[in-house]
């Protein structure tokens, strides 16, 4: 803290200029947090009538753009109670515009609160869910007439902002929705769960020769990477002929089927993943990446490799200690068409790249 004592005539100026932009630049308004019921807020916000709702859409916010599949996991969070952030409103004062005067205005919740108002109306058929597979395809009115009014009981929390102008709300506005960066799906996974088989995918990811032939930056790491090619790995080599379409609801099935996983199954995870890993090395010029000057390694040209590679072990476990096979092929137009193709995560697409490894590799032994 400084000494106002101490201070020269410049840093005095300065300190000066500090305070007055702070408090020319201050919003002063105040705010309650408050909690209605779905029931209730679907009385006052009317996607159809947004001129007439009390609590209306301005429009400096952006158009509905969340996907019926990104609407289905929002709807499926407040099933199962999981907390959602704030919608933040704002109380339009008659000084402001005299028609608004009451109404509030949405300041950051618009995408939430459309879905709820979609799904209530009937609108929104859930899709892709995570968690309630037995709503697949269905629309509110699906529902159970129980569950039904306890979705409507639900309560979403909501601050409300009052002596607030436009421009504060525009700024609000700005600041909510810049600057954040999002999780990664691994990001995820790690800060919601926690089992035997995501600490030995941890584990793994320490594995130096991993690191030597998967060359990660830093930023990379940081946001869990290295687990997510390592849990690749393990859930295509394992179980790639049961992939359908969604790589995230794949992923995810995997992890919950092993949550409990065994000693004995984490130490054979263990040994196949130490083998794919050296025979890459003895075999592959570049390892996994493209060229000697490649810096980083696709997700789809290391699912290919490494479960190519060990689906290969399996098939001949002779082959796993041989050295120098030929395979220029991973360099060749064709496997880079297999990895690189519209419609990488089909199914068609996830079959024909891993068994194309496979079948390159085991046609080199004699």
């Amino acid at each position: 803290m400084s000494n106002i004592n101490n201070l020269t005539d410049q840093q005095l100026e300065h300190e000066t200029t500090v305070e007055e932009q702070i408090k020319k630049n201050q919003k002063d308004f105040d705010f309650d947090i408050r909690e209605y019921p779905i029931e209730f807020l679907m009385t006052k916000f009317n996607a159809k009538d947004n001129e007439n709702s009390e609590i209306y859409i301005p429009d400096y916010q952006r158009d509905f753009i969340w996907t019926d599949k990104q609407q289905s996991l929002f709807i499926e969070s407040l099933l199962i109670g999981l907390p959602i952030p704030y919608i933040f409103v704002a109380d339009i004062d008659r000084s402001e515009r005299i028609e608004s005067d009451g109404r509030l205005e949405v300041v950051d919740g618009s995408q939430r609160l459309r879905t709820i108002y979609r799904y209530c109306v009937d609108e929104l058929k859930l899709v892709n869910l995570e968690r309630l597979k037995a709503l697949e395809s269905k629309r509110f009115s699906d529902l159970p007439l129980s569950r039904q009014r306890r979705f409507l009981r639900t309560s979403i929390r909501m601050i409300e902002l009052t002596q607030i102008d436009e421009e504060g709300r525009r700024t609000m506005f700005d600041r909510l929705n810049t600057g954040g960066t999002l999780l990664t799906d691994m990001e995820k996974r790690r800060g919601t769960q926690d089992s035997p088989f995501l600490d030995l995918v941890e584990e793994m990811s320490r594995n130096d020769l991993f690191n030597k032939l998967v060359p990660l930056s830093a930023a990379k790491k940081n946001h869990k990477d290295d687990q997510e090619l390592i849990l690749r790995f393990l859930t295509y080599s394992n179980n790639y002929e049961n992939f359908q379409s969604q790589v995230r609801s794949f992923l995810n099935d995997f992890i919950e089927e092993n949550k409990d996983i065994s000693d004995e199954d984490k130490e054979k995870h263990r040994l196949d993943f130490v083998t794919m890993l050296n025979f890459v090395e003895n075999n592959f010029k570049y390892g996994f990446r493209k060229s000697e000057k490649a810096k980083s390694v696709p997700r789809v040209r290391y699912e290919a490799i490494s479960s190519g590679v060990i689906l290969a072990i399996k098939a001949n476990p002779k082959i796993s200690n041989q050295k120098d096979i030929d395979t220029s092929w991973v360099l060749s137009d064709e496997f880079n068409d297999k990895v690189t193709a519209d419609g990488a995560n089909s199914r068609p697409k996830v079959k024909e790249r891993i068994e194309y490894v496979k079948n390159k590799i085991l046609d080199q032994i004699k």
